[in-house]
């Protein structure tokens, strides 16, 4: 069973940290920067392997009331990217 810590700030929140919001595991990816200065926004990408594949924007709200828990000793990896030259030497 996973050990959960509950998040209630926003400086708790780190890209290298698993966090667990409404049953999925998900990643910090960074604050949203078309929301309105008063009205802040983080949004969350799910790890490989899980069934949501969308991405979804949490707001202060939801991290102040304890909704985002952190799965202890869970460390996020980053996502690999695709290089036009990488996909390139791959055909080759």
């Amino acid at each position: 069973m996973q050990q959960l810590e509950p998040i209630f700030d926003t400086s708790q929140v780190s890209a290298t940290k698993v966090y667990q919001i409404k049953g999925k595991l998900y990643r910090y990816l960074h604050q949203d920067p078309y929301c309105r200065s008063d009205h802040p926004q983080w949004i969350f990408e799910p790890l490989s392997g899980q069934k949501s594949k969308v991405s979804i924007k949490v707001n202060i709200n939801k991290i102040r009331s304890g909704c985002i828990s952190e799965v202890v000793g869970a460390v996020a990896s980053p996502t690999l990217e695709a290089t036009p030259r990488g996909i390139q030497q791959s055909l080759f």
